[in-house]
């Protein structure tokens, strides 16, 4: 079985709302939030048999917004709801739901 699984992809882009394409907003969705989905979706039944645990890395943006960041803090939103949804339906299963949301970083 697969006792671990750990969603870490994300992607952003920066743009006020209204300059912001809704092409931004779907791209970035279908990493962030839409790969996260799909993902966990396709590993869910053996994560469960093993009672393993899911790990959602987000952002400090999943729960406060940024301006100009709004496509990436939608997609983080979705992220967080998601996984709050999963772990109270996977509780019963023995399954944990973690939710990681470091803090804005930026490269050098």
């Amino acid at each position: 079985g697969l006792w671990g699984l750990v969603n870490n992809a994300g992607v952003s882009t920066f743009g006020e709302v209204e300059f912001a394409s809704l092409d931004n907003y779907k791209k970035v969705a279908e990493v962030n939030l839409w790969g996260t989905v799909r993902v966990t979706k396709a590993f869910l039944p053996l994560i469960r048999r093993a009672k393993g645990r899911v790990v959602n890395i987000t952002s400090m943006l999943g729960r406060m917004v940024s301006p100009s960041r709004s496509c990436y803090c939608v997609s983080k939103f979705g992220v967080a709801a998601f996984s709050d949804c999963l772990r109270q339906e996977m509780y019963r299963w023995g399954v944990r739901v973690i939710l990681i949301e470091p803090s804005n970083f930026v490269a050098a």
